[in-house]
């Protein structure tokens, strides 16, 4: 197996990871029914995202912690969410790809994981609704 090294490698990722997590029967629904996402128009802007955390490309302009917390406001997000979220993740890469750049991306998702729970979880406490 090769490394993660271009664009290309990161659309194979993120096609073979919502594969599984659109199968997934405990989070599944998330991304399928509570904020459906269309993969046309969805998956070029995660490669972004990723291409920016692991290549140095920045050419995502979006706000991460944001849009999470408004799907938090849409069904509340759970520690076991976030779990089953990385842990397709690193399955996902461990089976595409092997190096330094493959192992990084299953740290940045897993403190990725942490800081979007903090961020829901201070939210959710502060809010007159949470």
């Amino acid at each position: 197996m090769k490394d993660i090294t271009g664009r290309a490698d990161l659309e194979q990722l993120i096609v073979a990871f919502y594969e599984k997590l659109f199968a997934d029967e405990q989070i599944g629904f998330i991304f399928t029914e509570v904020a459906p996402i269309d993969p046309e128009t969805h998956f070029p802007v995660l490669v972004d995202f990723w291409e920016g955390v692991l290549l140095g490309q920045n050419r995502y302009q979006g706000n991460v912690v944001r849009k999470h917390i408004e799907l938090n406001r849409l069904h509340p997000l759970q520690a076991h969410h976030f779990e089953v979220w990385l842990d397709h993740f690193c399955r996902t890469v461990d089976e595409l790809f092997e190096g330094p750049v493959a192992e990084n991306a299953k740290m940045r998702a897993r403190s990725i994981a942490v800081v979007l729970e903090t961020k829901i979880y201070h939210v959710s406490k502060a809010s007159p609704a949470g």
